[in-house]
């Protein structure tokens, strides 16, 4: 958590590249007036989350480079001497790539979905995501990226799920599913993850169907006003009531 005053407290490494990057980031910090997280994200113009910003400094783990580069920049401005940004940035990349072959060089066993499982209660990370998707919803409340990895820090779980770059990561592939479905942005705002399936089930139906050579009428009808359902562009004038193409 922030203290009173902004001074955040430092996370405990062992001596090392990822250490040396913490230290010169909490220093850098200090020499802005410490600022909070979220001056720091209003600054960034929400190119990082204030959660974010605010983990590169206490959390033991490599922070992603686009997060320090914004915060640095950002820092340099504001420090007193007054510091070159190019110059603060420069440093910190040399830094942050030091920092980054020492964690890519360690060993760590990658997490399993049965480690996972115990991590959650007998839930996969991908089922605590949807468990707190789910509960959000009950409770009528926003189930938007951030919402959900507010529920899962709440839970104790955000960090086990890979953090919020993971709930990212989610989204693009939910994402690209949506295009593989015939979907535009619009059409995906309003449609959950399962919808976008069933379209594109649908769809995929469809073409199978009609494209099969010698279709049978009720097989077409059916394919038909399945993909319509979810592709209202799609329908005919006056419905389908031509006759299949031999």
């Amino acid at each position: 958590m922030e203290v009173a005053v902004g001074r955040w407290t430092k996370p405990t490494l062992p001596v090392g590249p990822l250490r040396t990057l913490n230290s010169e980031l909490h220093a850098l910090h200090r020499k802005a007036g410490h600022p909070s997280a979220r001056e720091l994200q209003r600054a960034v113009k929400k190119a990082a989350s204030h959660t974010k910003i605010h983990h590169a400094f206490i959390k033991p783990q490599l922070p992603a480079w686009g997060v320090v580069e914004v915060v640095v920049e950002q820092l340099a401005k504001a420090a007193r001497p007054k510091l070159s940004e190019e110059a603060e940035i420069d440093r910190f990349k040399t830094l942050w790539d030091a920092a980054s072959d020492a964690v890519s060089a360690s060993v760590t066993p990658e997490p399993n979905e049965h480690s996972y499982g115990l991590a959650f209660g007998g839930l996969s990370r991908n089922g605590a995501i949807y468990s707190a998707i789910v509960d959000l919803h009950r409770a009528g409340k926003p189930t938007g990226l951030h919402d959900v990895a507010a529920e899962l820090a709440r839970r104790g779980q955000l960090e086990a799920c890979g953090g919020e770059d993971y709930l990212f990561e989610c989204v693009k592939i939910a994402m690209k599913g949506s295009f593989e479905a015939g979907m535009g942005i619009g059409e995906f705002g309003v449609l959950n993850a399962r919808r976008v399936k069933e379209a594109s089930d649908a769809r995929h139906a469809f073409f199978s169907v009609a494209l099969s050579g010698t279709p049978d009428r009720q097989s077409l009808q059916t394919a038909y006003e399945r993909v319509i359902t979810y592709h209202p562009d799609w329908a005919l004038p006056g419905g389908f009531n031509q006759s299949p193409r031999s």
